[in-house]
């Protein structure tokens, strides 16, 4: 890769870390609960963490792109865009729940070519970078190979499949797996890398709930698309599918698609 793919890497750890220190200053605190327009909530320590990161952005990158949550987006037509979830999982954040994290991803010509699940209160952090092998805590790890649906662990949000055809598919899928648990953020996105478990599959996510996935998913072996098994891209419906491999993979599309 001819881009500086190095330096990259290094200063996206380097917002990982503003990302972990502020996030934990507020984790566990008497925090005041905004809802916004879709419902969802927010504390002042995503609004922080998000202006930490966009700050150190502008100031080391200042013609890059930034897609983010909490603010508007900024020169989405750069050659390369930052795309920041600064706290996946605030309901989990506000009860004290371990599995929020910070996602960071790098896009070069809107193709993912860096992506962090940084989960700070776990003391995990999984790397991944386009052709490489994905890392955590510096050590590679690998998915589980499990190919089988009725030997996977499948996990997921779970509360928001709305369209009645992936719904059917998805209770199928729950029925025909080993175990099955709801909830887990971003951190059940780590595990499936990390070979603990084998599917998630999520509906209704926006760029930033999953852009920082993809090549942590993909540089640890397995498979992650949207529900009609197509790469998953900014204009994507929202729908994701991620697992240990093309084999199990190719199994759940044809099962939510019947």
């Amino acid at each position: 890769m001819s881009i500086k793919i190095d330096e990259f890497v290094d200063f996206a750890n380097m917002l990982a870390d503003s990302a972990t220190a502020t996030s934990m200053k507020y984790f566990r605190k008497n925090l005041d609960v905004e809802n916004k327009d879709d419902e969802s909530p927010v504390t002042v320590a995503d609004k922080e963490t998000e202006e930490i990161i966009r700050n150190k952005i502008r100031n080391n990158f200042p013609n890059h792109g930034i897609l983010g949550e909490e603010y508007e987006n900024e020169n989405l037509d750069s050659e390369f865009i930052w795309v920041i979830d600064p706290i996946d999982g605030t309901r989990s954040f506000i009860a004290g729940h371990k599995d929020f994290g910070n996602l960071i991803s790098l896009l070069h010509n809107n193709e993912p070519i860096i992506g962090i699940i940084n989960c700070p209160a776990h003391k995990e952090r999984w790397i991944g970078i386009k052709d490489k092998k994905t890392t955590c805590n510096g050590k590679k790890v690998l998915t589980s190979g499990v190919n089988k649906i009725e030997n996977a662990y499948l996990f997921s949000s779970g509360i928001f499949f709305y369209e009645p055809i992936f719904r059917k598919g998805f209770e199928i899928l729950k029925e025909k797996s080993k175990y099955y648990r709801l909830g887990g953020d971003c951190y059940m996105y780590g595990m499936l890398s990390s070979g603990l478990i084998d599917i998630v599959v999520e509906d209704t996510l926006k760029a930033h709930d999953y852009m920082a996935l993809i090549n942590v998913i993909e540089g640890a072996g397995g498979k992650i698309t949207d529900k009609f098994g197509k790469s998953v891209n900014l204009q994507s419906d929202g729908s994701l599918i991620a697992s240990s491999c093309d084999e199990l993979h190719d199994k759940i599309i044809k099962i939510i698609n019947n």
